[in-house]
């Protein structure tokens, strides 16, 4: 039986469902590479939900800017991960968070078949699906890895364009600092380098917009100040924001190490503290700082001193100063007091005791004629000079020398003169001995002799004198 011919109707009919089958197999491109998320991706009530996960999993990774990764998923796949979400799209390798079915994939680089292009909603691309695996860690295929995978990419992407970033902190701490408007400086730089190192297409300015547009559509989507929550906990050293008030590294304590000049401390840069290393020790001066680092301030400093003898005087180190050394006045040289009084290198010069004078403690001090003066020496020796007239124990007492009525005596003996001393009444007797009365003769100016300080010392001289004579006179008589 021969076969009757198919009509073209039947013809054009299979070929459609061929047609759709392949569309349905593969995710449409467009002229990019993308994935053409203008037709189809995540809608209503399930894109909040995802915007939250790359919000929080961004965060914990210390990139608090997170609509930044939420634009580069809304260009990449409509913010899909898994088959079931854009059925339209390639198969991917199963996930996880897929309930064990395949993620998304791309199929910029051949047929589904060929198993080439991204996978996941940052749609990662090294070759085959076992090539992207090997790069990237199959860590990709879950949500949360496939977003921290982001994070690390930006990351060193903006090392690589922006001059002056050189670290991960510096670089999340660039994205974080910036402010997504149309017409910011940082923003407007930031999508052009998506639309290079991102997407590959350096230099396309329609690219670039399209990375602009999507970013700004998912801000206020969900309303700027849902991209800026964040779970407080402690700051550290990390370079990410761990306390959530928009800075990176934040009042982090600086470390340090040593004492005095020698200490040295360190600060939280770049998310890390470098090794504190402590100064070395100098010699110690008078500055007020520890220069030796023994924990002492100004120890050991030699004090200064000038002058000599009694003007010599000593300076230190107080308050880390050493003040000026000024020496004292000179004054006039006193003798025995073994200072060096004038401040001549000499003490006592110019000093001498007076000849033969014995000084007040060593016996009997004498005027300058040798007289006893005072109550110096002993009572028993002659005529003290502070007794006025005869010294009583001088040999005579008050009863030798008569009693009141005999003050004749000495009218007899002033009566008379030396040459007159053989004539007495006493018949006959010699002469009296005048080597028995030692009287010296004496100055109208001295006040040595016979009673010492009268203030008349002629007068009182010679009076005690004719007492004596008178005296003795009166003994002879007696005898």
């Amino acid at each position: 039986m021969n076969a009757r011919p198919r009509p073209l109707r039947t013809t054009l009919q299979r070929l459609s469902l061929v047609a759709l089958a392949l569309f349905a197999a593969c995710a449409p491109i467009d002229d990019e590479g993308n994935i053409d998320t203008d037709i189809q991706g995540l809608t209503g009530a399930a894109r909040r939900p995802r915007l939250e996960r790359i919000r929080d999993v961004a965060a914990a990774a210390g990139f608090t800017n997170g609509v930044l990764l939420a634009g580069i998923a809304q260009v990449e796949t409509g913010l899909s991960h898994c088959w079931s979400e854009a059925t339209w799209a390639c198969r991917g390798p199963n996930s996880t968070s897929c309930g064990g079915g395949p993620v998304i994939a791309g199929a910029s680089d051949g047929p589904c078949s060929a198993q080439q292009g991204g996978l996941g909603m940052f749609q990662f691309d090294g070759g085959t699906f076992t090539q992207t695996l090997a790069r990237d860690g199959r860590d990709i295929l879950t949500l949360d890895g496939n977003i921290r995978r982001a994070v690390d990419f930006v990351v060193a992407i903006v090392i690589r364009e922006v001059s002056g970033v050189n670290t991960r902190a510096e670089a999340l701490a660039w994205m974080n600092g910036m402010t997504v408007a149309r017409g910011d400086a940082r923003f407007e730089r930031w999508v052009t380098i998506l639309a290079c190192r991102y997407n590959g297409a350096c230099g396309s300015a329609s690219q670039a917009a399209r990375y602009r547009d999507a970013t700004l559509q998912v801000q206020s989507e969900v309303g700027a100040s849902f991209w800026r929550i964040c779970r407080p906990s402690a700051e550290v050293c990390n370079g990410r924001d761990d306390d959530c008030d928009g800075r990176v590294d934040d009042g982090i304590a600086a470390v340090s190490c040593g004492v005095g000049a020698c200490r040295r401390s360190v600060t939280c840069t770049g998310g890390r503290i470098a090794a504190c290393t402590a100064g070395r020790p100098g010699a110690e001066v008078c500055n007020g700082i520890d220069d030796d680092c023994d924990g002492r301030v100004d120890d050991g400093i030699a004090a200064v001193s000038c002058g000599v003898g009694a003007c010599r005087r000593t300076v230190t180190c107080a308050g880390g100063r050493m003040a000026a050394c000024m020496p004292a006045a000179a004054r006039a040289e006193v003798c025995g007091n073994g200072a060096d009084d004038d401040c001549d290198g000499m003490t006592d010069e110019g000093c001498t005791a007076d000849a033969g004078a014995p000084t007040r403690d060593a016996g009997v001090v004498t005027a300058d004629a040798g007289v006893p003066v005072g109550d110096a020496g002993t009572r028993d020796g002659g005529f003290g000079g502070g007794d006025v007239g005869v010294a009583w124990d001088g040999g005579f007492s008050g009863d030798d020398a008569g009693a009141g009525d005999d003050a004749g005596l000495i009218a007899e003996a002033d009566a008379g003169s030396e040459d007159d001393a053989g004539a007495e009444d006493d018949g006959g007797e010699g002469p009296i001995d005048e080597s028995l009365v030692d009287i010296a003769p004496m100055d109208d100016g001295s006040c040595s002799v016979g009673a010492v300080g009268t203030g008349r010392s002629g007068r009182s001289g010679w009076m005690m004198a004719a007492l004596v004579l008178g005296a003795v006179a009166t003994r002879r008589r007696r005898r």
